[in-house]
């Protein structure tokens, strides 16, 4: 590991572990055994380690994409895909934790997780569309619904971490995929249901 990758490394547990307000490059540097004026050579200011690292969660988020849309999504493979983008998502959780100060020190970043929870609402309702085209979603569930099932998804995949803390249970990936993917059973039918039930 080279020197700007260990610094992007202890950058991130540093994150992670003590929030970007209370993380300095000084801190970052003495963890790893440099000094400020080496890790400065790398990166310039703190904005630009933040910068870096949001690249590398678009990157794996990017990677973990496997749906061949030629073929229905299956629900196990929907389910293993919710599991690995939060798996990603822990591993970034500052970003997601504390998007507030993220996005006041950089608005490109608050446009580009924007536009990446969008691209994450298309994909979920053209999903649906799929299921219903398919009998797994009934017919019945008007289109405004389906709008209101995407925007809950995307309210529950940008907020699960600072939840998890609510609710006791960790930062588990597993559990809240899960979570997630159960908020589709009342909308598909009854033999579906069963099905993704026993799945669960």
């Amino acid at each position: 590991m080279n020197t700007k990758e260990k610094i992007l490394a202890e950058g991130l547990k540093l994150f992670n572990k003590d929030g970007v307000e209370n993380v300095t490059t000084r801190h970052i540097a003495s963890e790893i055994g440099i000094s400020q004026g080496n890790l400065h050579y790398h990166f310039p200011n703190k904005n630009e380690i933040i910068l870096a690292l949001f690249d590398g969660l678009m990157e794996q988020l990017m990677a973990a994409r496997r749906h061949n849309s030629a073929e229905v999504f299956r629900k196990e493979e929907v389910l293993e895909s919710m599991k690995q983008n939060f798996l990603i998502m822990q591993s970034y959780r500052f970003l997601f934790k504390d998007n507030e100060v993220v996005w006041r020190r950089l608005p490109a970043i608050r446009k580009k997780m924007i536009a990446l929870l969008d691209q994450k609402k298309l994909e979920i309702k053209s999903i649906i569309a799929e299921y219903v085209r398919h009998g797994i979603f009934r017919e019945d569930i008007s289109q405004v619904q389906i709008d209101f099932l995407a925007d809950q998804f995307i309210f529950t995949i940008s907020s699960w971490l600072t939840a998890s803390e609510y609710l006791g249970v960790g930062n588990k990936a597993s559990y809240f995929a899960v979570y997630t993917f159960r908020q589709w059973l009342p909308y598909l039918t009854q033999d579906e249901m069963k099905k993704w039930e026993e799945m669960l």
